[in-house]
């Protein structure tokens, strides 16, 4: 009897010391609990003011890009159709447009990189741009001084590629200076889907002193013309297949052209049937003009 109580007392304190154990390591637990707790709410309030800040940066960017269209409600000598989607909350590539005294000037490009350091990059290029085309600057010109802001104290080598023309209203004819960005697609009066041959120039921000050469094309009276960021011939479908040039030509070819936006809207279409559900990879962008020119 003596030996089985001995035995039932050192059991019974063998269990209060394992349940005290057990206790103490629950209470830590639940401490940890706590605190994880408390870190996953600082976690998801960070995350929530950063989506809301990422949402305003959005906003403000949008906003810098024409945005209603049609832009010239009470003009006919021109049809012109924009968009632009970026493969973040924020994007790198960028657009505008406006007529001065009977020219339209106007720009596409795309900034290295993505977010928002591309977005800042970005915003100072659309103003530059803005600031220059308003002194009626050709596009070499505007291409070179944006380039000199672009370039000072740029010590992250941020760059930027740019298309910029100039086209008459009246006459046509067509100024533009390529700063290494893709070459436009020009559908002809024959109905031939071309890219424009262009002059290498190099992007805009890499050296300060670098002048840039425009060139001319007389007349696109009445021809389709496209402007795009690399976003839509190098979107790629799940297999890194790319959408690719001769498949953005023959396209271009085979549309029976009604409008700038039909343009944009099956443009659009045709990437997010190659892509099929793919996550987008870069920032597609993409501009379409058509002016009556000389044939009003």
């Amino acid at each position: 009897v003596i030996i089985a109580l001995i035995v039932f007392i050192l059991f019974r304190y063998i269990a209060a010391r394992r349940l005290k154990a057990a206790h103490i390591k629950l209470e830590d637990a639940h401490q940890q609990l706590l605190m994880a707790y408390d870190q996953l709410e600082e976690t998801t309030t960070a995350k929530e003011r950063i989506e809301s800040d990422l949402r305003i940066a959005r906003d403000i960017q949008m906003g810098m890009v024409p945005r209603v269209f049609p832009p010239f409600p009470e003009r006919t000598d021109i049809d012109l159709f924009g968009s632009i989607t970026p493969a973040k909350a924020v994007g790198g590539d960028l657009y505008d447009f406006f007529i001065l005294n009977e020219k339209l000037y106007f720009c596409l490009g795309d900034v290295s990189g993505k977010g928002v350091p591309a977005s800042l990059f970005m915003a100072v290029a659309v103003n530059m741009f803005r600031v220059a085309s308003k002194q009626q600057l050709p596009p070499a010109e505007i291409a070179t001084r944006l380039n000199g802001v672009l370039a000072d104290h740029n010590e992250k080598m941020m760059f930027v590629t740019m298309f910029i023309g100039v086209a008459d209203l009246k006459t046509g004819r067509l100024e533009f200076c390529n700063a290494g960005h893709n070459p436009p697609v020009v559908k002809d009066a024959e109905g031939h889907a071309r890219f424009l041959d262009m002059l290498p120039n190099a992007p805009l921000g890499f050296w300060p002193d670098l002048v840039y050469q425009g060139e001319c094309v007389e007349d696109i009276s009445m021809m389709p013309f496209l402007v795009y960021s690399d976003g839509l011939n190098e979107a790629e479908d799940a297999d890194k297949q790319q959408f690719g040039d001769e498949h953005l030509l023959d396209l271009m070819e085979q549309l029976d052209f009604e409008s700038a936006e039909q343009t944009i809207g099956m443009l659009n279409m045709e990437v997010e049937k190659h892509v099929k559900g793919a996550e987008q990879s870069d920032d597609l962008t993409m501009l379409c003009l058509r002016i009556q020119g000389n044939q009003q």
